[in-house]
């Protein structure tokens, strides 16, 4: 007795059979080679979302708001801390006091000294009215 080629005898299944002529040969070393295509661009795909992963959680700088305190009427004193990964850079914050209704009654901007990696600034700014908090934003490097 003789078998079909086109079963498998295994499963009793039948076997795919592709025409050759139609889609041409796979050899072995083909396969090999379009699996190992695969694998490095796999690799390079999962190096770059690492890569991409450290940098967005290692930034070129950090600043925190340590402390506010309305001194009076006309001036509030705030503290903040700015840690930067290159010391010989420098970091330039906007301080700015506002009042209970949140408009801006005062602002300036603050650079930070190179050579630190971080810093304690403390900052006593002047006001239009009584202030109700004191707050530090838009920071940016400057070198």
């Amino acid at each position: 007795m003789s078998q079909d080629p086109s079963v498998s005898p295994a499963a009793g299944q039948p076997k795919l059979i592709r025409p050759a002529a139609r889609y041409g040969d796979v050899s072995p070393g083909r396969q090999r080679l379009n699996a190992l295509f695969i694998a490095v661009a796999a690799l390079a795909f999962v190096g770059g979302i690492v890569a991409l992963g450290w940098s967005l959680s290692n930034p070129a700088f950090t600043t925190q708001l340590r402390a506010y305190q309305v001194v009076n009427d006309r001036s509030v004193k705030v503290e903040y801390l700015v840690r930067v990964r290159d010391p010989q850079t420098t970091v330039t914050c906007i301080v700015r006091a506002r009042d209970r209704e949140s408009n801006e009654i005062g602002r300036t901007e603050v650079t930070s000294k190179p050579g630190l990696a971080e810093q304690v600034l403390t900052i006593t700014l002047r006001t239009t009215v009584r202030a109700n908090l004191g707050e530090i934003q838009g920071c940016q490097l400057t070198r």
